[in-house]
Formats: structure tokens, C-alpha cells, sequence
């Protein structure tokens, strides 16, 4: 719906403004609804013309090239001006109506009802030619060449159609190029083709070729041809809209090869039958074709028309005159713009245009043109008294639309490229503060999550925009938070620690939470989704150990805090509500964090931890716990040189707890046995304890515990064969042997243990004891040998003992003792020889390598050269070639030797020498043995 202000100067026309009457301006009262759209088109006023252009000179047409715009009037004038509608310049050109223009951008031409024709310059006023053909002329145009070539195209109501070119004599001559068909309404020209309508219908020539290329048929319904006048564009260089009364169409143009038999279809006979020399020439121009796209049949006419988008076509519609209900007279009505769809032809859009000045006017008083600027296309209505220009509603248009009307959300989100980012982000900001005011939170926070949203990938590049973002998220979030609106908060603010947000809005939404008793899910899900670094960890703590002091039986609360302190660095927090949750592996928790030696004294509690009871530590067997245990030993075991096995032992001892003192000491000594030094004791204690076949091996190789405290031990837990070993090392031997032979009854051990200590005294308490005792007698018999012949011999036994004593097998026992000491002798007798053998071999061989010499000849000149040197000569033997010798000089072997120069008086000087070369040698070749693997 259009509506105009008051003067003459602008029109606007929008779907929200009022609606207007197309009676010279005359505005209705009426308000239309406001629409949330801009509208498609805004319009202005033609007001750059020269002062009263439309009044004293009714325009009768215009046409525009790209830059120069051309009008004529009814009175014969004509109006250059450039695309801005600035004057190039003015003048009377005819006396009559000018009925058709044509301007190519560097000439013009005009044809007036007065029968005369003017071409000219535009930039030159001299250059300047009338013709006059006496007869009116409606259509001219010129040919694409018309610098070099001067010639024209023109027609009118005589219905010709004729081509004025100039001759080789510079004579100018006119070819019809079409007649008798009715009157030509309208020539236009397009590159090298000439198009004109009458009433034939619409013929296309092409003057390259010198023939009609296609002839469209008018329909058989179609007003008359004189009576509407067709108006024409060109969108685009290969397709040509036409408007003519209430028809439409869309014509495309197609460039063959130049080899096509094909002559076309409107070729003259005479082009045919008697080709010209330059004729002939033209079968090198490209053939081109015609194709009707598009015919549409409209409900209206058609005063003008032009390409709109890349499917829609812009077309002035004219609406003819109403009568008027009361008067009877036909009131004119304004035409009506329309945005048809190039596909079917249906209308899109339309709106009615405000002229001022339309009485009496017809449709071939309107015309529309188009022009392509540089920002946007500019369409031009004009009537005889006023223009309008259109353009499509440019992206900063429909932004100031959206600004006027506060519609703050639409210009957001159209505004991404016109604007700049802090200017976009003022205007959501502005829509978000609307939201909140109309209490629609969840709605802003979707919108406040759109506004502030950035990539952070992108931050190092807008450091002065991202300041904004985290004012207007402090801001806003604030905001939120004191509104109680947390819930929706959570669900949008950004959790990237890039942004830099106030740690206060992160940690009032989880108190928020935190207090919601029915959302407790919530804040577990935050607390383990966001960093740290996002809230004060001090504050949520606090919360939280106040929430557990309420309700100490949340363990997953409690769990959830533990997480906290173990996550910012404050594990030793933690370590009272692991204790509270009875965590088994906060032994584990402890070491891993490097803090155990701060909690040595509750060791022995959170040991007790690992258990199900604490009775189990005594109930379970020893290998369960053992598993149970293994672990916490491990960590001790690592950390042996924080926490001394000494302070480890005793807390343990303290607390009932020794098997882990004995588990943690085996695992000590295993490493080093340096480390348990000291702790002898305490390991005869857990041995008798724990492992008692390792408590007499340890005994044994060890020689640092008090012998006294280990008897004790020993005695408490009955444990004679350690009591015995312990006894012997004391001296308390007849003790001991009264273990043995008493307490347990073993004659063999017994022996063992008399042969061991070598003593009298232990052999007689043996002894005295066996005389009585079958058993002991017995093994006495059998085990006499070298080692206790000095204490007792087989027959000794035999006479001290007791008459009335049954032995068992001691017959069997006798033989035996005599047939060992029978074979022993013969034994004996028989190593002896070997031995005497032995050792005579040896000596004669030790004699025989003593007295062994080398013949060396005294004419040998190795010989020779050594004789005259007085110094000692060394005869040096390879193993491998024993047989000849080396001789070498003592200074040749070694660098020091001080007796090589000497002359010996005795053997024994002589032979110390010999040894001294000897060792001497020895040690030089080990060196350079040593010095080879090195290398």
C-alpha cells in the first residue's frame, strides 16, 4: 500500500504505513496493522529534474543506458542528465510530442510526432543532425555501429520499417526492411538484432545477417497494435522481456556455429537466388535462434516492465479509470507494481503507486525503466507529470526498519555483515533487556546464550571484542543469579576458562544447587564437568562441609568434596571424610599424593579399614590377610626412607597389628638386609609369630640379637630346636643335650650335636644318659667314627652298658661297627699307596722341568748379537712352540730393572732375579690385556 508525504519531493511506500488515495496525494485516515517485515521496495519522489519538469513539460518518454538517462517531452524538449539525474544538458529538439529515444551512451536519437528525426552527440551539442520525414515517426533506433556506419532504423503509422544507411558515395539510402503490416509501434535493438512490433507480431532482424532471424505471432485475442503501446527490457544480453496489452513474454537467444546449412527463416528471396559480395561475407556471422521461453496471458495491462531477480520480472500494471459511484465520472486510477514469477507468471507482489497528476492519463503514458547502479538496482515509474524510483530494500534499510519499529532480534540477526561486532551485540543486548523485562527468561537465556556466543579458537584475534562479551556474561549473569533464575544460567554459561568469567557466578550456581535438595544431581553433574578454575573452591567447600555437618550420612556429597580437595591440590582435607566413608584404599590416596608421612599415626586405623570387622585381622587366616594387606606394604616398602621401619614397627607393635610389621620387615630385608638392622629382636618375635621354619635359619646366619630375649622366645613357645641351637651358642651344652635326649628322644641329633660342639663334657652327659637307652646305645655303635673316637670308642659302649638292656638288631649293629673299622683300614691303606704314587710323579716331573735346559748354538746370530752386550739375557717360552725359544734382553721386557747389569757370585741372587723378571712380566702383559678389552 503506498502513502506520500505532503510536498512532491518523496514517496514511501511500506506495508505498515497508511494507506493512501491516488488522488493527487490525499491522504486516508486509516491505519493499517504494523507488520514485523520490512517491505520489499522503498520508493522516493523524482525530484532531481530541472524546477517544474512534470508541469510545464509532461514527459512522453524516456529511455536510460548505462550512463546517460534521456527525456523527452510533449513539447519537443530533450533532457540529458547522467544516472544521478544530474543535467548533461537541455534543449527543444522537436515541435511536437517525441514518441521514441534511443541512446547507446555516446549518441542519442529521437523521434517526434512532427515527422522528424534527431540524432546526436551526447557529449558534443555540435555534433548534432535532423531529418524529417514529414510524416510522424514513433520508433528510431540506432544501428550498433552508427560511428563509423551513420545509419539508423525507424518506422511509425505508415507501417514501414526502414534501414537509412549511407552508400559508398556518402549517399544515404533507405531499405524497406518490413511493410504493409500495420503500424510499427516500437523498434528496439539488442547487439546485433533489431526487434519491432506491429500487427504481424513481433519480428526479430538480425543486420549482420541481413534477414528476419524469427517472427512471433501476435495472439488472435490481443488488443490492437496501435492501441498499447509494447514496452521492452533486457536483463541480461541473452534474454528479451516484452509487455504488450495483457501478454507477456520471455524470449531467449541462442548463437549457433557458423556452420549451419541453415539460411533462417525469414531470408529473402533475393538474398537467396542473387548473393552480393558482402553477402557472401556474412555466412561467417554466427547464426542465432530465437526461443520463445515463456507466453503469459495476464488480467491487466501492461504500461512497463523489467527483470527483477534471477526468476521474477518487475512490471508496471496499468489500472484503467473507475467510475465513480456518485458523480458517474471515471476517476483514474493509479497502476499498481507487480512482482510477477518468471516461472508461471503469478504475482508475488504488488502495491499500488501514488502519482500525482494522473487525470486523463493511458497507459502509453507510463513507462518503466531500470538502471543498475552501484549499490542497487533503481527502478523508474514515470507518468506524464511525476516519477517514482524504486530499489529493493538493501540489508541497512531493513536494519534502520528494524530499529525504528525496536524489533531489537530481527536486526541481531540480520545485521552480521553490515555491522560491527560491538554495534550487533548492543542491538541483542537491547532485545535480551525487552526479554527480561516481559519476565520471558527462558527465552533469554537462549537469546543471551546466541548474542555472546564466540569461538574460542577465535579469541586471540578479538581481544578488544571479548572484553565486551565477558562485561555484558558478568553482567547479565549477575542478573540471572539475583533473580533466581539460576536454572536457566546453568544451561548456557560458557564453561571455557579462556573467558575469564567472575569465579562469583560459577560458585553462587552451585550453592545454588547445592541448597536445591531436590537437585542434587545438578551439582554432582557441574561439579565434575567444570574446571576448577571456574569457582572459588574455598567458598564451595565451606558449602559443602556445612551441608555434610547437617546431614553426615550424604556419602556422595561427601565423596564429591573429597574429589574437590584431591582436584585443588588440598588432598590432606580429604583425609577425614575418606575415614568417614571407610574408604579402603586411603593408604593408596595418601601415597599417591605424597602426604602419608603427615598421617603416620593413623596408619594402624586406616589398615583396619581394609577389613570388613576389625576382628578379622585376628579371625581370617593369615595368607587372606596377608592379600588384604600387600598393597599398604608395598607403599611402606617405597617409602622406607620417609617413615623409618623403627617408627613403623612400633606403631604397629602399639596396635596390635604385627603382622604387618612382619610382612613390611620381610620385605625390608629382602631389599637390603641393611635396612632391619637393629630389629633383630622384633624379627624373632614375628618369626615365632608368623613363620617359624625361617626362626632357626635367622638364628643362625645372624649374630646381632640378644641371645637372652631369643631364648625367652624360644622357651615361651616351646620351641626346642631353636632352645638347643640357642643353648649350645651360650655354652649351656649339657642343657642342650638334655633337650635332645629328653624333651626329644632323637639319639642321632644328639650325636650330631656332641660331634659339633667337640666337648667332653656334652659326650659324657650323652654318654651317661645312652648307657640305659637301647635307642642311643645303638646309634653310639653305628655312628663311632674318627670324629668321636677321641671321646668313646664302640667297645667302650659295649662295656659300660647295662647288663640288662635288650637292644634290638645290636648283633647286626656289632658286625657292622667291625666290619666298618676292617674296611676303613684297608681304605686307608689303599689311599696311602695312591697317594705315595701321586707324590713321587709329582717330583720327578718338578725335577726333571728344574733341570731342563736349551741348547742354544754359540754361532746363532740372534745369539751373537746378544753375547757382547753385557746385560741378563731371558729365554722367554710359547706355550704353543715350547721347543724354540726366544731370547730377548731384560731391557727389551722391562723399563726397570736394576740387577740386569749385575753380576751374581751365588745362586740365590741369581734366582731372586729370575723370580723378579718373572712377576714383573706377568704384570706387564696383564696390562696390556686389561688396556686391549678397554679399547
Amino acid at each position: 500500500m503506498a502513502s506520500t508525504t505532503d510536498n512532491n519531493d518523496s514517496v514511501s511506500i511500506s506495508q505498515n504505513s497508511r494507506e493512501e488515495k491516488c488522488i493527487e496525494g490525499e491522504l486516508s485516515d486509516e491505519e493499517e496493522e504494523e507488520e514485523e517485515e520490512p517491505p520489499l521496495l522503498k520508493y522516493t519522489r523524482l525530484s532531481q529534474l530541472p524546477p517544474n519538469f512534470f508541469k510545464n513539460d509532461p514527459v512522453s518518454t524516456a529511455t536510460f543506458s548505462e550512463n546517460v538517462f534521456v527525456f523527452g517531452t510533449h513539447s519537443g524538449k530533450i533532457l540529458l542528465t547522467k544516472p544521478d539525474f544530474s543535467t548533461i544538458r537541455s534543449f527543444k529538439a522537436h515541435k511536437a510530442s517525441i514518441f521514441s529515444l534511443y541512446t547507446d551512451g555516446r549518441f542519442f536519437a529521437s523521434g517526434s510526432m512532427d515527422g522528424t528525426i534527431v540524432i546526436g552527440s551526447v557529449s558534443d551539442p555540435k555534433d548534432i543532425v535532423l531529418f524529417d520525414y514529414k510524416r510522424p515517426i514513433h520508433a528510431v533506433v540506432l544501428d550498433k555501429n552508427y560511428q563509423r556506419t551513420r545509419s539508423f532504423i525507424y518506422g511509425g503509422m505508415a507501417g514501414l520499417v526502414i534501414y537509412s544507411s549511407k552508400n559508398w558515395l556518402d549517399q544515404r539510402i533507405e531499405t524497406n526492411l518490413d511493410k504493409n503490416n500495420g503500424p510499427i509501434t516500437a523498434i528496439y535493438t539488442v547487439d546485433d538484432l533489431v526487434l519491432w512490433m506491429n500487427d504481424k507480431g513481433i519480428t526479430v532482424y538480425q543486420t549482420t545477417a541481413r534477414q528476419v532471424i524469427s517472427v512471433i505471432s501476435k495472439p488472435s485475442d490481443s488488443f490492437r497494435s496501435d492501441l498499447y503501446w509494447p514496452r521492452v527490457s533486457f536483463p541480461e544480453t541473452d534474454r528479451i522481456l516484452i509487455a504488450w496489452g495483457n501478454y507477456v513474454w520471455s524470449l531467449r537467444l541462442h548463437t549457433k556455429g557458423t556452420n549451419g546449412s541453415s539460411t533462417g527463416a525469414g531470408s529473402s528471396v533475393r538474398s537467396r537466388i542473387l548473393p552480393s559480395t558482402a553477402s557472401l561475407s556474412f555466412r561467417s556471422v554466427p547464426e542465432v535462434k530465437v526461443e520463445v521461453e515463456h507466453v503469459f496471458k495476464v488480467d491487466y495491462l501492461i504500461s512497463g516492465i523489467s527483470g527483477f531477480n534471477d526468476d521474477q520480472w518487475a512490471v508496471l500494471a496499468y489500472n484503467q479509470p473507475v467510475k465513480h459511484d456518485v458523480s458517474g465520472i471515471l476517476v483514474s486510477q493509479c497502476p499498481d507494481l507487480k512482482i510477477l514469477s518468471s516461472v508461471d507468471g503469478s504475482t508475488v507482489f504488488e502495491e499500488e503507486l501514488s502519482f500525482n497528476g494522473i487525470e486523463g492519463l493511458g497507459l502509453n503514458d507510463y513507462h518503466m525503466l531500470s538502471h543498475i547502479g552501484p549499490s542497487a538496482t533503481m527502478y523508474l515509474m514515470l507518468s506524464a507529470r511525476d516519477g517514482i524510483i524504486a530499489q529493493q530494500v538493501q540489508l541497512d534499510d531493513r536494519l534502520e526498519w528494524y530499529l525504528e519499529r525496536k524489533l531489537f532480534a530481527k536486526a541481531w540477526h540480520m545485521s552480521q555483515h553490515i555491522v560491527s561486532p560491538g554495534r550487533r551485540l548492543d542491538l541483542g543486548v537491547k532485545h535480551l533487556d525487552s526479554l527480561v523485562k516481559n519476565n520471558k527468561w527462558d527465552e533469554a537465556a537462549d537469546w543471551l546464550s546466541a548474542i555472546l556466543l564466540l569461538d574460542t579458537n577465535s579469541f586471540p584475534e578479538m581481544e578488544a571484542l571479548i572484553k565486551e562479551y565477558v562485561i555484558q556474561w558478568n553482567l547479565w549473569g549477575d542478573i540471572f543469579i539475583k533473580s533466581r533464575h539460576v536454572p536457566e544460567l546453568t544451561n548456557i554459561i560458557p564453561t571455557d576458562t579462556r573467558w575469564n568469567l567472575k569465579k562469583s557466578l560459577f560458585t553462587n550456581i552451585l550453592t545454588y544447587w547445592l541448597e536445591e535438595t531436590d537437585s542434587d544431581e545438578m551439582f554432582y553433574q557441574l561439579i565434575d564437568k567444570w574446571d576448577m578454575d571456574l569457582y572459588d573452591v574455598r567458598t564451595v567447600t565451606s558449602s559443602i562441609e556445612h551441608m555434610l555437618e547437617i546431614n553426615s550420612e550424604d556419602k556422595t556429597l561427601r565423596q564429591k568434596l573429597c574429589n574437590i580437595y584431591e582436584n585443588s591440590l588440598e588432598p590432606s582435607k580429604a583425609v577425614p571424610h575418606l575415614c568417614a566413608l571407610k574408604n579402603p584404599n586411603i593408604v593408596e590416596y595418601l601415597d599417591k599424593h605424597h602426604i602419608l608421612n603427615m598421617f603416620t599415626s593413623e596408619l594402624p586405623e586406616f589398615l583396619e579399614l581394609r577389613f570388613d570387622r576389625k576382628s578379622d585381622l585376628e579371625t581370617l587366616p593369615i595368607p587372606e590377610v596377608k592379600t588384604k594387606l600387600d598393597p599398604i606394604v608395598d607403599i611402606l616398602v617405597e617409602r622406607r626412607h620417609e617413615m623409618f621401619p623403627n617408627t613403623i614397627v612400633n606403631l604397629m607393635k602399639d596396635k596390635r597389628l604385627s603382622i604387618v610389621s612382619f610382612m613390611y620387615l620381610e620385605r625390608l630385608a629382602a631389599i637390603d638386609e641393611l635396612l632391619v638392622k637393629g630389629l633383630e629382636n622384633t624379627r624373632i618375635e614375628l618369626f615365632s609369630q608368623f613363620d617359624r621354619p625361617k626362626l632357626l635359619p635367622f638364628l643362625m646366619a645372624t649374630s646381632t640379637y640378644d641371645i637372652s630375649k631369643a631364648i625367652d622366645v624360644c622357651e615361651s613357645n616351646a620351641f626346642v630346636d631353636e632352645l638347643v641351637y640357642l643353648l649350645g651358642e651360650i655354652g649351656e651344652n649339657q642343657r642342650a643335650m638334655s633337650l635332645i635326649t629328653e624333651q626329644l628322644d632323637d639319639p642321632v641329633r644328639a650325636i650330631k650335636f656332641a660331634k659339633m660342639r667337640n666337648d667332653a663334657e656334652t659326650w659324657n652327659v650323652l654318654l651317661e644318659y645312652s648307657f640305659s637307652k637301647p635307642k642311643f646305645i645303638k646309634a653310639l655303635l653305628e655312628m663311632a667314627d674318627d670324629q668321636s673316637s677321641n671321646f668313646y670308642s664302640p667297645m667302650t659302649i659295649l662295656q659300660n652298658m647295662t647288663t640288662d638292656v635288650h637292644i634290638e638288631g645290636l648283633k647286626e649293629s656289632i658286625s657292622k661297627v667291625f666290619e666298618d673299622h676292617d674296611m676303613n683300614v684297608i681304605v686307608n691303606q689303599l689311599l696311602l699307596k695312591i697317594v705315595y704314587k701321586r707324590s713321587e710323579e709329582i717330583s720327578k716331573n718338578f725335577k726333571e722341568e728344574k733341570l731342563k735346559g736349551f741348547i742354544i748354538m754359540a754361532d746363532d746370530p740372534e745369539y751373537k748379537a746378544l753375547a757382547n752386550i753385557y746385560e741378563t739375557i731371558v729365554l722367554i717360552l710359547d706355550p704353543s712352540a715350547p721347543s724354540k725359544p726366544k731370547l730377548r734382553l731384560v731391557s727389551q721386557l722391562l723399563s726397570n730393572d736394576k740387577n740386569a747389569n749385575t753380576l751374581y757370585t751365588n745362586m740365590r741372587n741369581k734366582s731372586r732375579h729370575i723370580r723378579y723378571i718373572e712377576e714383573e712380566y706377568q704384570k706387564m702383559k696383564a696390562n696390556l690385556r686389561d688396556s686391549t678389552k678397554k679399547n
